[in-house]
């Protein structure tokens, strides 16, 4: 399985996660909630910003510097007339447009996940779809996780062990759960919460902007 396969399925796993909760209890889930479609579409965000985009930045960037790190293939690749800065900005690249593949492929799953319980509840069925939270949402918490994406590539290209990579996104998926009750301005500065920070509608600005022009900087570095 390649890593753009791992990009769609990814997000699809989370919507599938959420449909199966819905239909399992969602008559609960409904009495709970003013705005059931709003509910299952503002779900799916969460549950992606928070865990599932950061462990998907770790793993990607992971994967991507293992492939050259197997076989000592950096050697290789630095033994050509080649400067070092494009072979790191490729990576970066790669990375990113994996991530962004992803951010792309939530949404479309989740209307479709939208339509597929609009056919099992009827009450649903005059509900709009929530093209616009599911967007905005995707968009800024794939800016703001430039940041991560940056300091998981370094750590994944300086490193040669995949575990010491893939050990760094967790702990930090891990602590920001843990953190997740903190002030909004830290978990807006807190590179594996940026994301679902940038993703609340509270003051989505600090996150966002702090994640490209951090990402930025230090991909440049």
């Amino acid at each position: 399985m390649c890593s753009s396969d791992l990009a769609v399925i990814a997000p699809l796993f989370i919507v599938v996660l959420q449909l199966g909760v819905y239909l399992a209890r969602g008559e609960d889930v409904e009495r709970a909630a003013t705005n059931p479609v709003a509910g299952f579409a503002r779900g799916i965000v969460t549950l992606w910003t928070l865990v599932f985009l950061p462990f998907w930045a770790t793993l990607a960037a992971s994967l991507c510097a293992s492939l050259d790190h197997s076989g000592n293939h950096w050697d290789q690749m630095f033994a050509l007339p080649l400067r070092r800065w494009p072979v790191y900005a490729a990576k970066w690249i790669i990375v990113f447009g994996l991530v962004a593949l992803s951010s792309i492929c939530l949404p479309l799953f989740a209307v479709a996940a939208v339509e597929i319980l609009k056919q099992v509840r009827i009450e649903w069925r005059g509900a709009a779809l929530p093209w616009r939270l599911l967007l905005s949402g995707a968009a800024r918490s794939c800016g703001a996780c430039l940041l991560l994406i940056s300091l998981q590539c370094w750590v994944s290209l300086r490193w040669r062990s995949f575990l010491v990579a893939l050990g760094v996104g967790i702990a930090g998926i891990m602590s920001g759960i843990i953190l997740i009750s903190a002030p909004l301005r830290f978990l807006s500065l807190y590179p594996w919460t940026a994301a679902a920070a940038a993703a609340s509608p509270r003051e989505p600005l600090l996150p966002l902007v702090w994640g490209l022009c951090g990402g930025l900087a230090v991909a440049v570095r």
